[in-house]
């Protein structure tokens, strides 16, 4: 459900705090690369495509200004009251596709969607840009889950190195905490390769109380493992989508996307007239709709035929 006025001006502070923490992010797998270790292949995209996601910020500013947002009608209804109703539709779309951007898909969604709610031509506009959000929004979970689960790996790994100052009470304080972080699964893994596994090998002497609180713990480590695995080839899938959707987006011919999927362009364009017309002139009669509409209370569609 959406109205015409907005809420709270809640669109760039989001994104300024998503760059925050894909920053932060950054630093720190930077840091461990520097550092000589091993980083997950969805790290190494994160790593080697940051400056394109850097650039999103400026590209933001620039295609959704303050002014234009505010006018943008927003959702009234949880968990995205306040925000343009446009970001609920580019939000579900990188959620149903996994980040991968591809023009005929996106044609087909918005017109499905818009059988029962027409979008506004300015939400149309809006669209490329908040597609930008959306997938730095998702990089940032994604960049936060890497940068945890490494971290989970180097705890384990410390620990391994020091077993013989560790006692079962101390590791068993690490695992509560980077539980409550949603990596206590990784910490115990890493545990497990290094304890139980000869070629990895731990550097302090393992005490046999070391063994049963980590089979306690961990009563499955080959399951957690295989788990581990999916779960990193699924991180470096959907960073790749989102990395590749940054780029495909300013690539993508919006011109005609808004033309085949806008219901007002789509109306308009049945004129012979208007079709003929050149695209200054088509702006100009666009925008005198946008206003008419706006001060009628009418639909876009509406005034347009």
């Amino acid at each position: 459900m959406a109205r015409s006025r907005p809420l709270a001006p809640t669109f760039h502070p989001r994104l300024r705090s998503n760059i925050a923490v894909l920053r932060e992010a950054h630093r720190y797998i930077g840091w461990q690369t520097g550092s000589g270790h091993d980083v997950s292949p969805a790290a190494e995209w994160l790593l080697d495509n940051f400056h394109l996601i850097e650039a999103q910020l400026v590209q933001v500013r620039e295609g959704l200004p303050r002014r234009y947002f505010r006018e943008l009608p927003v959702l009234v209804g949880a968990p995205l009251a306040g925000l343009p109703r446009v970001y609920g539709v580019a939000w579900a779309f990188v959620a149903h596709t996994d980040g991968d951007f591809d023009e005929d898909l996106l044609s087909t969604y918005l017109r499905a969607y818009q059988e029962t709610r027409e979008l506004h031509l300015s939400e149309m506009w809006a669209l490329p840009t908040t597609l930008r959000v959306v997938l730095i929004e998702s990089l940032r979970r994604l960049a936060e889950r890497v940068a945890c689960n490494k971290a989970a790996r180097e705890a384990a790994n410390l620990c391994c190195d020091r077993l013989d100052g560790v006692d079962v009470a101390a590791l068993e304080l690490v695992h509560q905490r980077l539980e409550r972080r949603g990596v206590g699964g990784t910490f115990l893994a890493q545990m497990a390769l290094r304890l139980q596994e000869p070629s990895q090998g731990a550097e302090g002497s393992v005490r046999p109380e070391h063994l049963v609180w980590l089979q306690h713990a961990l009563p499955d480590a080959s399951t957690q493992h295989a788990q581990q695995g999916a779960d990193q080839a699924a991180d470096n899938l959907s960073v790749r989508n989102a990395v590749n959707a940054l780029r495909e987006i300013g690539d993508a011919d919006w011109a005609d996307i808004v033309a085949r999927t806008s219901a007002l362009m789509r109306s308009m364009l049945r004129s012979p007239v208007f079709e003929a017309e050149h695209a200054t002139t088509r702006d100009e009669t666009l925008h005198g709709i946008e206003r008419l509409a706006r001060r009628s209370g009418l639909g876009e569609g509406v005034v347009a035929q």
